[in-house]
């Protein structure tokens, strides 16, 4: 009787446990994984984008673009590639940043004329 009970109670234990495994991968499979959701943050960034046409000009220390659409002054977050087109008519590739009025650039190229 004795050997009967251990059995049922083995057994008892060893499906709950085979149970236990499987709501813990079904648990698992719910988390994110952390790569899609990289993937899903860039994938959001080319909306951002912007291009905006203007002259590479000085103010103070900082080169900035000077819109010709709005007539607007936007600083720029790459310095050192604005200073290659001081003067110069560009195309500014970037996203803006409306809190501070700062373009961060991806890529500075000069327009056509």
């Amino acid at each position: 009787m004795k050997k009967i009970l251990l059995s049922v109670a083995t057994l008892t234990l060893a499906s709950g446990a085979v149970a236990f495994g499987d709501t813990a991968k079904a648990s698992r499979s719910n988390i994110p994984d952390a790569r899609v959701s990289a993937m899903q943050d860039t994938s959001q960034t080319p909306q951002d984008l912007k291009t905006f046409t203007g002259t590479i000009a000085k103010s103070g220390q900082q080169f900035v673009l000077r819109e010709e659409s709005s007539k607007s002054l936007f600083q720029l977050d790459d310095q050192q590639s604005a200073e290659k087109f001081a003067g110069k008519r560009v195309r500014v590739i970037g996203v803006l940043d409306d809190s501070n009025n700062t373009i961060r650039v991806q890529s500075i190229e000069e327009a056509n004329a």
